[in-house]
């Protein structure tokens, strides 16, 4: 008995070591030894980031964020706006090699990325449009294609073309190509840069108008 009654006490020992250990490491955090003693276990001191069980750290949450939102944009505009942007090369080389004049390569540019854009678009929003009312038949159908591509689609980038056409596109396309006419083959960098400043002013101005859109449906449907 006197042994059996050692060997506890040294694992008592033991067990209150290892808790002076852990409230050390923590900062010399409250440890209660009774508890330790009667479980039989060691805290742990928590590590520095963590979040808890099913938590992300904000750098996560951003980095899943992101994801999520390349992959719908590829999803809804990432061929089309390869189509585009080989309408614009094309249109941008005819109308300056031809002519010399930025401002005839950046009107032509502007209308061949139009071309190659909505081409693309305007083919996927009838295709969706037709698997969505696929249970309905005559007028009917029609009328609700119709709606359905305007909502989804159409709405949000009519509102940012009317701007991008006639303003944004060739004012940024044939402005930067004339500030880098200088440098060595600066007038294709320049339509470059012009371009993905355009891109960037309709894919802002397309997503506020559809998220509006979204919420001018939404209180429809509720009221």
């Amino acid at each position: 008995m006197a042994r059996l009654a050692d060997v506890i006490a040294g694992q008592s020992g033991i067990k209150a070591r290892l808790a002076r250990s852990c409230a050390e490491r923590s900062g010399g955090a409250a440890v209660d030894k009774q508890t330790v003693a009667e479980r039989g276990t060691t805290p742990v001191a928590p590590m520095v980031g963590w979040t808890g069980p099913g938590q992300a750290s904000p750098a996560g949450q951003a980095a899943r964020r992101a994801a999520r939102w390349w992959r719908a944009w590829l999803a809804r505009f990432g061929l089309a706006e390869a189509f585009g942007t080989i309408g614009a090369a094309a249109g941008f080389a005819a109308g300056y090699l031809l002519s010399g004049s930025l401002l005839a390569g950046a009107a032509l540019a502007t209308i061949g990325e139009v071309i190659g854009f909505y081409g693309c678009v305007g083919s996927r929003t009838v295709l969706a449009a037709c698997r969505a009312t696929a249970h309905l038949a005559g007028r009917r159908r029609l009328a609700a294609a119709a709606w359905h591509a305007i909502t989804e689609q159409l709405a949000s980038c009519a509102a940012a073309e009317a701007l991008d056409f006639f303003l944004i596109r060739p004012g940024c396309m044939a402005g930067a190509a004339w500030l880098l006419r200088t440098l060595p083959g600066g007038v294709w960098l320049g339509f470059a840069a012009g371009k993905a400043v355009a891109d960037l002013a309709w894919y802002a101005i397309e997503a506020a108008v559809r998220r509006a859109v979204a919420r001018s449906l939404a209180r429809s449907i509720a009221a």
